[in-house]
């Protein structure tokens, strides 16, 4: 798996805007799918994967004549992946993808 790029991702689980509680968890991507990595002002980077991909569910649909539901529609939405990498991860990612 020496394509692959361990790095850790935190989620919000509980806590307050001034003493937040993270969840730390183990992710990886393959690099022979980043396509952009953009490096942001705080030391972390953005990372672009080529994964475009669709995803349908079941909407209302609402008639705009009268406001009222007339049953459910399919909604396509098109996603591609966006990983935000911490500064620490960021340094290592530039150092396992440069050419120099």
């Amino acid at each position: 798996m020496e394509n692959q790029f361990f790095y850790t991702r935190k989620e919000l689980v509980s806590g307050t805007p001034e003493n937040p509680e993270f969840k730390e968890f183990r992710d990886s991507f393959n690099i022979n799918k980043v396509i952009r990595s953009v490096t942001m002002e705080d030391g972390r980077s953005l990372i672009l994967l080529d994964d475009i991909h669709e995803r349908s569910r079941d909407v209302e649909d609402i008639d705009l004549k009268t406001n009222k539901m007339k049953g459910f529609k399919r909604q396509r939405d098109v996603f591609q992946t966006e990983i935000y990498l911490d500064p620490a991860d960021s340094i290592r990612f530039q150092k396992v993808t440069s050419i120099d």
